[in-house]
């Protein structure tokens, strides 16, 4: 369900009822994760507000982009899952030169228990790396690991990206970027160390297909990443 408030605000709110499978799990993996085999109800609701001054929604050149959400799940609502959440992103899109854009990004978020619950299913934990986040790094790979060196996810998570973008004719344009963020084992913590990466990317404005090519290098890393080298990423869509 979704309101308008105003020229630019809308306020949604939704409901969602899953029945997660987990089976045939390694016999030789961690703990960590041979306890999240078997089956799982959630039920969750989530409110979230946002508000839009993008001049277009695809390849936007100045405006700006906020959303704040909060997410229950279990308690009242039955189900097996008794998890809360808070996420916010911005997206700034500022006009440099002519038609040159800088485009600003940033994103935390934080899942907790509640009740009786001991346990955030790494299911719903936070992981960046990938084509739509840190793009030096794996999908998934940065954040806590379990003994065996496998990601686990966190509770908390916070990302930036910034991207400077250029004309090259037609619908091409170049980029240059910066990403870094963070995955704490913990809620409400940011003390983990962060990872980052810069690089260079092709982006192709074809009508309801955008296209986006990047090549990244790490920059920080931290004791899971220390070998990570330069990744290839490709996306429909944009990042921002």
């Amino acid at each position: 369900l979704t309101q308008p408030l105003g020229a630019f605000a809308r306020l949604r709110l939704a409901y969602s009822l899953e029945e997660i499978s987990i089976f045939n799990v390694a016999r030789d993996a961690s703990a960590r994760i041979r306890e999240e085999a078997g089956d799982r109800l959630k039920s969750a609701a989530s409110l979230t507000l946002s508000h839009d001054t993008r001049d277009r929604v695809f390849s936007p050149t100045r405006g700006r982009r906020v959303e704040t959400t909060v997410s229950y799940a279990g308690g009242p609502l039955g189900g097996d899952t008794d998890i809360y959440s808070f996420e916010g992103s911005v997206s700034q899109f500022i006009p440099i030169w002519r038609t040159h854009v800088l485009s600003l990004r940033a994103r935390v978020g934080v899942v907790d228990t509640h009740g009786s619950a001991d346990r955030v299913p790494i299911f719903d934990r936070y992981f960046l790396g990938g084509a739509t986040t840190i793009r030096g790094f794996k999908f998934r790979d940065v954040g806590p690991r379990d003994e065996l060196g496998d990601p686990i996810g966190g509770r908390s998570m916070a990302f930036a990206s910034a991207e400077y973008t250029v004309p090259l004719g037609g619908p091409f344009r170049g980029a240059v970027f910066y990403d870094i963020g963070l995955v704490d084992e913990k809620a409400y913590a940011f003390a983990a160390e962060p990872n980052s990466s810069w690089g260079i990317g092709l982006r192709v404005d074809v009508p309801m297909l955008p296209l986006r090519f990047d090549y990244s290098w790490p920059l920080q890393t931290d004791a899971f990443n220390d070998r990570a080298s330069g990744r290839f990423s490709f996306l429909i869509g944009y990042g921002f």
